[in-house]
């Protein structure tokens, strides 16, 4: 049985300085939104090699990985910022690296249209191997009026198509819309809290541990604290 531990986390930049707190989470494989190119390089001389992707050398995305899994990119991104990366290691999988950003004037297409406008076209993407979600999707069901039909609860179920669950959801017996741990605190506003990043996984791995990060420790690293999910794949048994 293969373990596997996945972090995603909204750096809000300088993630240099803010490495050893990456690290001491003992990532396999992280999704960091808001990071610097450079920083793939100085992580990987902590036992940490990468790939990024990004318009701004200096705020972009990037899929870091331990030693024991390598990370491959495919020919082309789907979207900004949705990422297809192939991870290989004690279990291979299709993993989507996301960054729910805007892209353009038409409020529908931003954000979580945006996402969904690269699931719809990129569905092909979940038939040949499992596949991992994470991100920032800055979205969250409770917004949904406002964004008819291409919103949060459509992504879901998008996911759960595929054969998806929400690792915090399904781990903590909460409903999407109903979180009681937030990731995101608006302007580092303990007041402000939103539930906006997730980690979406295959629905036969063994859920472990579904962690998201407190605002006394994170708050003053980043407006966004890290989710840490343990999985294990494949029978027990053997």
């Amino acid at each position: 049985m293969a373990h596997l531990r996945i972090v995603t986390w909204n750096c809000g930049m300088a993630l240099v300085r803010k490495a050893p707190s990456l690290l001491a989470l003992n990532p396999d494989i992280a999704v960091v939104q808001e990071c610097s190119k450079k920083s793939v390089d100085v992580l990987h001389g902590h036992g940490l090699s990468g790939l990024w992707f990004g318009a701004n050398p200096n705020k972009g995305v990037a899929v870091f990985c331990s030693k024991e899994f390598t990370v491959q990119a495919v020919d082309e991104i789907f979207g900004k910022w949705v990422i297809p990366v192939r991870v290989h290691g004690a279990v291979d999988f299709n993993l989507l690296a996301i960054w729910a950003c805007p892209v353009g004037t038409n409020r529908a297409d931003n954000y979580i249209g945006e996402v969904h406008r690269c699931l719809v076209k990129h569905c092909d993407w979940f038939r040949n191997a499992p596949v991992v979600v994470a991100g920032d999707l800055n979205s969250n069901s409770q917004w949904d009026p406002e964004r008819p039909g291409r919103n949060h609860t459509e992504v879901v179920r998008l996911f759960e198509s595929h054969g998806l669950i929400s690792a915090y959801h399904s781990h903590h017996e909460e409903k999407q819309g109903a979180e009681t741990q937030p990731t995101s605190y608006f302007y580092r506003h303990h007041d402000k809290r939103y539930h906006i990043d997730y980690v979406f996984v295959p629905k036969d791995w063994k859920l472990g541990s579904v962690e998201v990060g407190s605002f006394r420790e994170w708050g003053h690293l980043s407006d966004h604290v890290p989710v840490v999910v343990d999985v294990s794949i494949g029978d027990s048994r053997t």
